[in-house]
């Protein structure tokens, strides 16, 4: 027996109707030598539909409604030694648990990268940059990468 969607008995997954469906993605990229303490100043690279835009030169904001995956990867040239330290922001706070410490050793290489959900903008519009920070012995970090973000599915509010 061949279960159908469009019938009465849905199996469990059916896949979401068209309307439901992202039509919107982006990737913003990096190329810079910001202060520690500073947010990354990014640029667009593409953005397909209009649920995701880079405001100012540091934040993505989100629209509403979706729970959406963030991709992130940079490479930088600290002191050797020393390190660098990615943590995401959403909404004006730091976010901990989608951070990432990339020491270095005697060769001033690191990278940082992460993957991780987020439903922040699950009722309002979210902001989302990325803060970066390394030691007071570094000179100068060249730090360069991506972000990538995909709207997975529509979270709906307990009242509609």
């Amino acid at each position: 027996m061949k279960l159908r969607c469009c019938n009465g008995n849905k199996p469990p997954v059916c896949p979401p109707a068209p309307e439901e469906r992202p039509d919107f993605f982006a990737q913003f990229g990096v190329t810079s030598s910001p202060a520690s303490g500073s947010s990354l100043p990014l640029i667009q690279l593409f953005n397909v539909g209009e649920g995701i835009r880079l405001e100012g030169d540091s934040d993505i904001m989100l629209e509403p409604g979706w729970l959406y995956l963030v991709d992130y990867i940079f490479l930088a040239t600290p002191e050797p030694n020393g390190y660098m330290q990615i943590v995401p922001r959403i909404n004006g706070s730091l976010r901990g648990l989608y951070s990432f410490f990339a020491p270095t050793g005697t060769e001033r290489n690191a990278s940082a990268s992460g993957s991780f959900t987020t439903n922040e903008a699950a009722v309002s519009e979210a902001r989302l940059s990325f803060h970066l920070t390394y030691p007071s012995t570094t000179r100068n970090i060249d730090i360069s990468g991506a972000v990538s973000i995909t709207p997975l599915v529509r979270i709906r509010n307990s009242g509609s």
